[in-house]
């Protein structure tokens, strides 16, 4: 639909009542933004923003610091000396049960890791496979529609 002398005239009237340009849009079958630029181009009256925008406006002077503070240096170079030295002096031996040792056995976790007892199997692998032969019967379960044809290739033998 294109602009016509009627539609500015309705325009224009509409604009005058102050209707918000999406609701002029729908009574003239246009979209908002057509209507703000026919309005636009045909030099109507400009309107305030909808957004509501804060009367007083914060005083950035007042926000900055006027007095800048006073660093000691040397006293914190000290503190952090003592302090990385404690740190460094209580910090416990932890034995890394993840690492990888030249014997490698079933690796099936026994317990939590956060508890002290933590541990792996270890028993002999089955294998290619990181687990022994009763862990990997737990860790590898056949799906039935397998376990079924199985079954049966064992009854014809």
């Amino acid at each position: 639909m294109s602009w016509n002398e009627d539609n500015v005239a309705r325009l224009r009237e509409l604009w005058d009542q102050g209707l918000p340009t999406a609701q002029i849009g729908k009574l003239l079958g246009f979209t908002k933004n057509a209507v703000v630029g026919k309005a636009h181009r045909i030099g109507l009256e400009r309107r305030p923003s909808p957004i509501r925008r804060t009367a007083v406006k914060p005083d950035r002077k007042k926000a900055r610091s006027p007095v800048m503070p006073k660093l000691n240096f040397e006293i914190k170079k000290e503190n952090n000396n003592e302090q990385l030295k404690t740190i460094t002096t209580l910090q416990p031996k932890i034995n890394n049960v993840f690492s990888k040792t030249k014997r490698r056995g079933c690796e099936w976790p026994e317990g939590h890791p956060d508890e002290i007892d933590f541990r792996f199997c270890d028993k002999e692998r089955f294998e290619d496979k990181p687990y022994c032969l009763d862990h990997c019967a737990v860790a590898y379960v056949i799906p039935e529609k397998e376990e079924v044809v199985r079954k049966q290739v064992n009854k014809r033998i």
